[in-house]
């Protein structure tokens, strides 16, 4: 049975291999800019075209991951998201074509994760990416971030993008919580 730093070695090494532009998020990459936290699968955010998804199968499953194919067609045309499996554990991918996750992989940093050097998006970005889904765990994250590079933080580029995402969503929830985030 896979644990997950194998899995997260895995990933990461497979998409080294291939020379994929990718960003880890969620609770790995939270947990290395915040604060720790359990987490059970690795979120990770893909650069490629939707229509070279047939091509990555093909390779993710040359490296012995599971997937179901039509599935993750069907989800990508749907949502830009997909799943892939590789032992008890889930590899959440989100295919990414922004501007700001242009940006974001223009500003990676490698950190050290489990032994591998992966991409992670800068503090700023990562609160962005925390900020936009909004969930109860995501502002948990982002404020750990926030409260842990307090006074650090590049405050003008976190306002643009976050006045930018307000105006995209035509809605100003990303712009507030940002601005509230900022003055901790």
């Amino acid at each position: 049975m896979a644990s997950l730093p194998e899995v997260f070695k895995k990933t990461s090494s497979f998409l080294t291999k291939y020379n994929f532009d990718y960003l880890v998020i969620g609770g790995v990459a939270a947990a290395v800019l915040g604060n720790p936290r359990m987490t059970e699968d690795v979120d990770i955010c893909l650069f490629i075209k939707r229509t070279e998804i047939k091509d990555f199968l093909k390779k993710v499953k040359r490296e012995g991951f599971k997937f179901n194919e039509r599935e993750i067609i069907k989800r990508v045309n749907e949502t830009g998201t997909f799943q892939i499996l590789f032992g008890e554990f889930h590899i959440d991918f989100l295919i990414l074509s922004t501007d700001f996750e242009k940006s974001a992989l223009s500003r990676k940093q490698f950190v050290k994760i489990y032994g591998i050097a992966a991409p992670l998006p800068t503090p700023e970005d990562m609160i962005l990416f925390k900020v936009i889904p909004a969930r109860h765990i995501d502002l948990w994250d982002a404020e750990n971030i926030a409260l842990r590079y307090s006074g650090r933080l590049d405050k003008n580029y976190l306002k643009k993008w976050a006045m930018k995402l307000s105006d995209e969503a035509e809605n100003m929830k990303i712009y507030n919580e940002v601005q509230r985030l900022i003055k901790l």
